[in-house]
């Protein structure tokens, strides 16, 4: 195991379907004063217990803060239940409640898996990109680049693999996470709705939620200043002062 540099929080930052580092880009800048990242390759997996395992066997620390974003948070979540003694702090950003997809959400994952496999991977991320930033940053043609080669250059086997890896994934028993935990989302969030920030909530026991106006589900990369802000608070514990918009 590392040992974090002096001062400094571990923190493991879990990135979401068809993302990598470049998701947590801004916040590993904004935060390098105070906190030792580390973000896990997710792309390997078509499991989501599998990934759980690999994060937990090459995570770098023997204890850490974790926040993972959309399918990050399912992980990070499942992280948290499995290793409760591993986990100081939890953030959840842009992430939904119930893991477990409905036969609705399982057929439009074989619908993108079907594509992915038949057709130029560039349609695959142009019917995602709607629903992956607000209306507003779907206008920022740098944004919309950044987002798009991200997802270009992980590429159709890992999207296939993830979307597998989703249609399957167990439950989560929330009720089980005790560490103090954080509940981020978007206003304007297509994938995970303020409804969905609402639910974790209530599932976790002294959850707190702070709403963005205007966000997408890509919070990190819309409103990288906000989120690097709210995480600083949630690093050192401002649990207090966590603005609760629900």
């Amino acid at each position: 195991m590392n040992t974090p540099r002096s001062g400094k929080t571990p923190l493991v930052l879990i990135p979401g379907l068809l993302c990598d580092v470049v998701l947590w880009h801004e916040q590993i800048l904004d935060l390098q004063d105070c906190a030792d990242c580390w973000v896990p390759d997710i792309a390997r997996d078509d499991s989501l217990p599998c990934i759980v395992d690999r994060i937990l066997k090459e995570v770098p620390f023997e204890r850490f803060a974790l926040a993972g974003l959309s399918m990050g948070g399912y992980l990070a979540a499942g992280v948290a239940v499995q290793s409760p003694e591993r986990v100081t702090r939890l953030a959840l950003l842009n992430t939904r409640a119930h893991a477990r997809d409905s036969e609705a959400g399982k057929q439009r994952r074989q619908e993108l898996i079907t594509l992915a496999r038949t057709t130029d991977f560039q349609r695959v991320v142009d019917r995602l990109m709607p629903s992956l930033l607000s209306e507003k940053a779907a206008q920022d043609p740098v944004l919309l680049s950044r987002v798009e080669a991200m997802s270009r250059n992980l590429g159709a086997d890992v999207f296939i693999r993830q979307q597998q890896a989703n249609m399957v994934r167990p439950d989560i028993a929330l009720g089980l996470i005790r560490c103090p935990t954080w509940v981020i989302g978007g206003e304007e969030d297509a994938i995970a709705p303020p409804s969905s920030q609402g639910d974790l909530v209530a599932a976790i026991s002294g959850a707190r939620l702070h709403m963005l106006p205007g966000c997408g589900h890509l919070s990190t990369l819309e409103q990288p200043a906000e989120i690097s802000a709210l995480m600083r608070r949630w690093l050192r514990g401002d649990d207090e002062c966590c603005i609760n918009t629900a």
